[in-house]
């Protein structure tokens, strides 16, 4: 299988952090609105995270995130948008695309203060 064109206009870090996701809309699935669950993180960069997940989220669902990044002892809170999402090898894990938002609330600018 081809690779998807690299899109990411920012570095990405290899990160494993710990994920708070908080599901806010979910067009093909809204019986997951509301839905909180823990996973962690592949990488990271100033525009997004790639994630690994126990539950399909869809592309165009719309995340709360709270990022827990061990090394700065520091909590993030962002908003994220769905790009793409698949299952990976093994069963029932899925690997997912996010591109960080910005608005009230989300804590965007402290965390691209991180990659400068």
């Amino acid at each position: 299988m081809a690779m998807p064109e690299e899109r990411r206009t920012a570095p990405r870090l290899l990160r494993d952090e710990n994920v708070i996701v908080k599901i806010l809309v979910a067009p093909a699935r809204p019986e997951l609105v509301g839905t909180e669950v823990a996973c962690s993180t592949v990488d990271v960069s100033a525009t997004g995270l790639r994630l690994l997940l126990e539950t399909p989220v869809e592309a165009g669902s719309q995340l709360g995130l709270e990022v827990d990044l061990t090394e700065h002892s520091d909590r993030y809170f962002l908003g994220g948008e769905v790009m793409w999402s698949r299952e990976t090898e093994a069963a029932g894990i899925y690997l997912v695309g996010v591109h960080l938002l910005e608005g009230n609330g989300f804590e965007t600018e402290r965390w691209n203060g991180l990659f400068l």
